[in-house]
């Protein structure tokens, strides 16, 4: 539905039908040539044609030149489908990506709205103990307060939503305002022997569809300098005429004709041309090579961050904190603990519980990330 990919399979499909015609043979040439005109004395004009020439032409490429030009075209042709393939991972890792924030914005409005409705039970007890003369109306102004700050809370979140929504709908090429499902969960990880570097690294340059294009852009680039150099042997062209002679076939004749490749300062600038663009394409490669490396060795420590944080997260921090809310609202609630320590207990809770929920997402995000660089999923 993407159009982007859609434009990019077309051009891969047009590539690919160029390889076909590819090293065919030139189109025959057909002349008529008119002889042995006369005309009448003192006029120009024609008053009868002797002889007709009737000739076809055909030029064929020697020296290997109609298979050079077909390993060109297959070159260019391979290139542009691994971008096509590469545009489809790309998209995917976007597709990936905004699912994940569109996840996370669901789940901090449930965890901001979990957190609300303790302060809003909270501010009703603070507001019962003031009218009762047992607490300060300080308590449950900062109460409505601490309340109204996590409403606010909610509205961003909300807002979060939609603009991830926006998003996938964009990627997808759907109306900006479709219906999205509420995101239930997140794609699992991928099991822990696969998240192996090394292995990694090896599956990038086995695998890697921008690895694939570069290298298909050196074949291209060295069957156009061999081309080139074979340019200075001739071609030549074969032809045969059947003789028209006062309106009778008066017999045939058969020719040979060579293209003389005299031009010099031609030909040598054309091997001058594809020899930089061969030694461009091989530059670059490498410079296409050095930059994936980079990008996934990082994608794998960002990766094995977020998973190591996480993991303390829900294992140590977030059950600490909970507990330590859990027992300072009951502490609040038989009036052992006062606001502020409720509020900070609250802070920490909820403060605690988003950041796992970030480190979840950079997960994925690191997933999707090198999954586009070795050109499929983990």
């Amino acid at each position: 539905m993407n159009p982007d990919l859609a434009a990019s399979a077309l051009s891969a499909e047009a590539a690919l039908a160029r390889v076909q015609g590819a090293g065919t043979l030139p189109d025959p040439i057909f002349r008529l040539q008119l002889k042995d005109i006369d005309r009448a004395r003192g006029s120009i004009e024609p008053t009868r044609v002797n002889r007709i020439d009737y000739t076809v032409e055909q030029e064929f490429p020697l020296w290997g030149k109609r298979n050079l030009a077909r390993s060109v075209a297959a070159a260019n042709a391979a290139q542009t489908v691994a971008g096509r393939d590469q545009m489809a991972l790309e998209l995917v890792a976007a597709i990936k990506t905004a699912f994940g924030d569109y996840y996370a914005a669901y789940e901090a409005g449930a965890i901001a709205g979990d957190i609300k409705r303790t302060l809003d039970l909270m501010a009703e007890v603070a507001q019962g103990r003031y009218e009762q003369g047992l607490g300060d109306q300080q308590d449950a102004i900062m109460a409505s307060v601490e309340a109204a700050h996590l409403q606010t809370e909610l509205l961003k979140r909300e807002a979060d939503q939609r603009r991830a929504a926006a998003r996938l709908n964009a990627l997808l090429n759907r109306p900006i305002e479709a219906p999205l499902a509420r995101p239930e969960t997140l794609p699992p990880l991928p099991a822990a022997d696969l998240m192996d570097l090394q292995q990694l690294m090896g599956r990038l340059n086995a695998t890697s569809p921008i690895l694939r294009a570069q290298g298909a852009a050196i074949e291209a680039a060295s069957g156009a300098q061999a081309l080139a150099k074979k340019n200075w042997y001739p071609d030549v062209a074969l032809g045969l005429s059947v003789v028209d002679q006062n309106r009778r076939w008066q017999g045939y004749e058969a020719m040979v004709s060579v293209r003389i490749p005299i031009n010099g300062t031609l030909r040598q600038a054309e091997i001058s041309a594809t020899t930089a663009e061969l030694g461009a394409a091989r530059n670059r490669r490498d410079a296409v090579a050095a930059r994936a490396r980079e990008q996934l060795e990082s994608a794998f420590w960002n990766f094995d961050e977020a998973r190591r944080i996480a993991t303390v997260l829900h294992d140590t921090h977030i059950p600490q904190t909970e507990l330590a809310l859990k027992s300072a609202v009951a502490g609040y609630q038989q009036n052992r603990v006062d606001l502020l320590t409720l509020l900070e207990a609250q802070r920490r809770a909820f403060q605690n519980r988003l950041e796992h929920l970030t480190y979840l997402v950079n997960q994925e995000r690191a997933v999707a990330e090198i999954e586009k660089l070795l050109g499929g999923t983990l």
